[in-house]
């Protein structure tokens, strides 16, 4: 059996639950870091932890002690996180004890789009032109200053920025998209206080793609390179991805070759990536990174493709592990993500099972509970992530046809 590992995060969500199944299957005990009010929520899900630690994870100072002690206590061999803005603790927290992973400095750059687009900059990585703006009435002039021009994309500065980003094609909506970046609320159980600074960058027109890499002492291996599909509407959010991508090889390498440059500039090392890009007229530009345990949609979509548990290779990477990624086999698939604009009560979805393509449905959502609140006005019409769904098929096209039909079938129930 391996030495444990300990997951930074809640008790009960869905990237925890996939990297427990992970965990399961390669005899890794896994230990559970969470804060108190994560302590007193479900308790079944608790009980699936080899132990528990309870600390203030808002407070990074404070709490790199404290688990770091645990782990010395309990053995622990790795420390994950099973969500974005807690990788930079995690990173501390195995930097301190000796551990493989990022050097916190840069899991913490990552989590800045701002200071991401400057060093991707000072070493000539491709990515959008940036400004940081922190008073919406200086966003025209510092816009025209720049040479930007419209539309461009406003988002928060924090990576990946919390409320989507809002595509803004005139002088008049700008200010008003600059000021709701600027007034959003964090999430404080989760740590998430939002930077005051919001960015307006270049728009880039292009597919969005991901790639997942993994790495070792600074070397590269890929396990997949997804093709994104966008939501309509203001605001631009993934609606899906397709495995595989459907690239020329010269494309993908050119591809391949903008993300290692960009990870090797922001000074990442050891454990997981995953890297947007848009792949526009001039090349590839890269976008944002994360470092965190990968989202448990992505996990099951490129498990069902190539037979590779991404949560698996996370663990072996943190634990320092040399992870498989080699693929046991290539079956294309589509994920869609299930979502609402409407906001209130959820009182279930119909039409899970009526696709006989799908491959996997999931519901994120507990019956009763409330959904949206998104923003109004041009950066509004946030959509809330209700589940996903999952088609297979002989090619990466058909299988878009198939998840697309059986996300048309499924019928949200919003009420008050």
């Amino acid at each position: 059996m391996s030495r444990p590992v300990l997951l930074l995060g809640g008790a009960g969500g869905a990237t925890a639950q996939s990297v427990l199944t992970a965990a399961r299957s390669l005899g890794v005990p896994v230990h559970l870091a969470t804060d108190r009010a994560g302590a007193g929520r479900r308790q079944d899900a608790r009980a699936r932890y080899a132990g528990v630690v309870v600390a203030d994870l808002r407070r990074p100072e404070q709490a790199v002690g404290r688990l770091a002690e645990y782990c010395l206590r309990q053995g622990v061999g790795g420390v994950a996180a099973d969500r974005e803005p807690l990788a930079p603790l995690a990173a501390s927290v195995a930097d301190v004890l000796g551990l493989p992973g990022h050097p916190p400095g840069a899991a913490a750059v990552v989590r800045d789009r701002r200071r991401t687009a400057q060093i991707l900059l000072a070493h000539g990585v491709p990515g959008p032109r940036t400004l940081a703006v922190r008073f919406p009435g200086t966003a025209e002039t510092r816009r025209r200053a720049a040479g930007l021009a419209y539309p461009v994309v406003v988002r928060p500065a924090e990576s990946p920025g919390a409320s989507g980003a809002a595509v803004v094609r005139n002088a008049r909506e700008l200010p008003e998209a600059v000021e709701r970046v600027l007034e959003r609320r964090g999430d404080p159980a989760r740590g998430t206080a939002p930077v005051p600074v919001a960015l307006v960058q270049e728009y880039l027109e292009g597919t969005e793609y991901r790639v997942e890499s993994v790495l070792r002492a600074g070397r590269f291996g890929h396990l997949a390179m997804l093709r994104a599909t966008d939501e309509d509407g203001p605001v631009r959010r993934v609606a899906g991805y397709t495995l595989p991508s459907g690239l020329p090889d010269a494309t993908a390498f050119a591809i391949l070759s903008v993300v290692e440059r960009g990870l090797t500039a922001l000074g990442l090392r050891d454990g997981l990536a995953h890297t947007a890009l848009k792949l526009t007229a001039d090349g590839p530009r890269l976008l944002t990174v994360g470092t965190a345990a990968p989202e448990a949609p992505v996990t099951e979509l490129i498990e069902h493709a190539t037979g590779v548990s991404t949560a698996g290779v996370y663990l072996q990477s943190v634990l320092g592990e040399r992870p498989e990624i080699s693929p046991h086999g290539l079956r294309p698939a589509a994920l869609r993500y299930i979502t609402t604009a409407r906001h209130g009560v959820f009182h279930g979805l119909r039409g899970l099972l009526a696709s006989p393509y799908a491959a996997a449905v999931r519901s994120y959502v507990d019956l009763g509970a409330g959904v949206g609140g998104g923003q109004e006005g041009p950066a509004g019409g946030v959509r809330t992530r209700l589940g996903h769904v999952i088609a297979t098929a002989d090619g990466p096209d058909r299988a878009d046809a198939r998840a697309d039909e059986a996300l048309a079938g499924i019928t949200v129930q919003v009420g008050v």
